[in-house]
């Protein structure tokens, strides 16, 4: 039933998807054709126009990101919203399934379309640093593939370095990072589900609610950042003020371990949140 579950929710969040991921290509592919157009043989007035132009794609991309990602964020909670606690509500809750297996599958859903969503941005970021470097080495004189070569050879030594400055090689540290992320996500996204059905609590003004929540739950956890953060801010004063071995890795794991544990037990109280206004206060529009 899991596995039905998910696939209408995959159908509902498919189509608002589809549209962010229509805007980011776009921006991607803007941004690539301005990079191909830049030649510094030009004189200074069309440089500087197609500088300017690289600029503005550039912007046009940052805002293209930042757009995705919080519609990404927008479309799972206005789709909770719609399905859990408006009149299409009727027809969730009377499926054969329990609360339970049905804000799973809407969870699972939502981790998924928005870890889809990231990887699309990372291809886009590793497209446009593609065409950027290919751009740049045909401006070069000599052999493109001779150039390549040359470059990797010079940044291979800096994984040697990055684990001897930083204190952990580039694999693990990269390893912990989709840890953390993956965690993060899941329980950012329990969160919001959450501040949703704590908005249901303000029956004239629910959306209202949802969003006076969430900015609660937020300065709460801004205010459980500070206190996580004192660890790290006390070992920088201890390797500033005496000779240390610590490592920046050393320095800021701790606060980003504290930040994660504290972030999932929100997370977890959330969850229980929302199974309580999905049995105990359901009240549909």
């Amino acid at each position: 039933m899991l596995g039905k579950l998910l696939k209408y929710e995959w159908k509902g969040l498919c189509s608002p998807f589809l549209i962010l991921l229509v805007v980011l290509g776009g921006t991607t592919a803007l941004t690539c054709g301005v990079i191909l157009t830049i030649d510094p043989r030009y004189d200074e007035t069309i440089a500087w126009y197609s500088m300017m132009a690289l600029i503005l794609s550039i912007f046009l991309y940052y805002f293209g990101l930042i757009g995705c990602t919080l519609g990404t964020m927008l479309i799972i909670a206005v789709r909770f919203y719609k399905t859990c606690y408006t009149d299409q509500g009727y027809l969730t809750h009377t499926l054969p399934v329990s609360a339970r297996q049905i804000l799973n599958a809407k969870i699972i859903a939502s981790v998924l379309i928005y870890l889809l969503m990231l990887v699309a941005i990372a291809a886009t970021i590793f497209i446009i640093l593609q065409v950027a470097i290919y751009h740049i080495f045909s401006l070069i004189p000599g052999d493109y593939n001779e150039l390549r070569r040359a470059f990797s050879e010079e940044f291979l030594p800096l994984l040697h370095v990055f684990e001897d400055e930083f204190g952990i090689s580039l694999g693990a540290y990269a390893a912990y990072l989709v840890f953390f992320v993956i965690t993060s996500i899941l329980a950012n996204i329990v969160t919001i589900l959450g501040c949703v059905s704590l908005g249901q609590l303000y029956a004239k003004h629910r959306i209202v609610g949802a969003i006076v929540a969430y900015f609660v739950v937020q300065f709460v956890m801004q205010i459980i950042g500070y206190f996580c953060s004192l660890p790290m801010y006390t070992k920088m004063l201890i390797a500033g003020s005496y000779d240390s071995d610590l490592t920046p890795f050393g320095i800021m794991s701790p606060t980003m371990n504290l930040t994660l544990l504290m972030t999932v037990i929100v997370a977890v109280g959330m969850y229980f949140v929302n199974l309580h206004m999905m049995t105990k206060r359901l009240n549909l529009e």
